[in-house]
């Protein structure tokens, strides 16, 4: 994993993203139920500005 996380989700501009989790986290079930629960809720997402996201973050990270 990039910089030693755990989650990484790379948000491509063609729309599309992928979510890499770690071996070590997720089994290859949890991994195809996790799969399968995004694509049944992707039509719900929406991407929101910058601003909105590093607060969000920094709500949760501190």
């Amino acid at each position: 994993m990039p910089f030693n996380v755990d989650v990484w989700v790379e948000d491509r501009d063609d729309g599309r993203f992928t979510v890499y989790i770690d071996r070590k986290l997720i089994t290859k079930r949890g991994a195809q139920g996790m799969q399968l629960l995004l694509n049944q809720t992707v039509t719900g997402w929406q991407r929101l500005d910058d601003s909105v996201v590093r607060r969000t973050l920094r709500a949760v990270t501190g």
